[in-house]
């Protein structure tokens, strides 16, 4: 491809980027820098709603970004935050009033996150593909038994494997890797491998930073 096609595409990217930025007005705010492939996003943002993208922002030239901002609620994408859409769609759902943090360099791989109160993940970590992040049963339990909602707290350079379920409550500390298809139902401490249904420690590990 030439490289006067590719200028073209690119002045054509930013000139559909610019007009995404403005249908959403102040609901959306990007600081610094972005992809402007944010623009093939699926973003639906309720009155009062706001997403905040931090300076470096990357994404795939292509669909697979669903997210959806509840009045009140916020959501913030940390510096070079990567959402990858080559291995399937990442799904961010927020209810009204929830808050949604995801850290510097932190990748979702086709991931999904739903949040009625509130889900944080650290900087550096790793969501791969499949995995599903809750802090909320979603439904009651029974009618003796109300719905159950509680924070999820991923702490810095987490690696989740392909298919790892984190349900409400949960806190995972720092450097922690959990391993593929667990289901996380209870607090993990920092540095180790968690496995298991549910996800229990089987051993320490090293600090994951300078890890790829």
């Amino acid at each position: 491809m030439s490289a006067l096609v590719l200028r073209a595409i690119h002045a054509f990217d930013r000139l559909r980027f610019t007009l995404f930025r403005r249908r959403h007005a102040e609901a959306l705010h990007i600081a610094g820098a972005a992809s402007p492939h944010l623009r093939f996003a699926r973003l639906r943002i309720e009155p009062g709603g706001r997403v905040e993208i931090a300076d470096g922002f990357a994404t795939e030239r292509q669909p697979g970004n669903y997210v959806q901002v509840g009045a009140g609620a916020r959501l913030s994408l940390g510096e070079r935050a990567w959402l990858r859409t080559e291995y399937g769609a990442n799904r961010i759902t927020l209810f009204e009033g929830a808050r949604v943090t995801i850290g510097p360099d932190a990748l979702l791989n086709g991931a999904m996150i739903h949040a009625k109160r509130e889900i944080s993940i650290g900087c550096e970590s790793r969501l791969a593909f499949g995995v599903r992040i809750l802090d909320a049963d979603l439904h009651d339990v029974d009618r003796e038994t109300p719905e159950r909602i509680g924070p999820v707290r991923i702490g810095d350079r987490v690696w989740l494997g392909a298919d790892v379920l984190v349900l409400r409550g949960v806190t995972i500390g720092d450097d922690v890797v959990v391993g593929a298809g667990s289901i996380v139902t209870r607090d993990l401490p920092p540095r180790c491998l968690a496995l298991g249904r549910p996800a229990k420690p089987v051993r320490q590990i090293a600090p994951r930073n300078g890890t790829r």
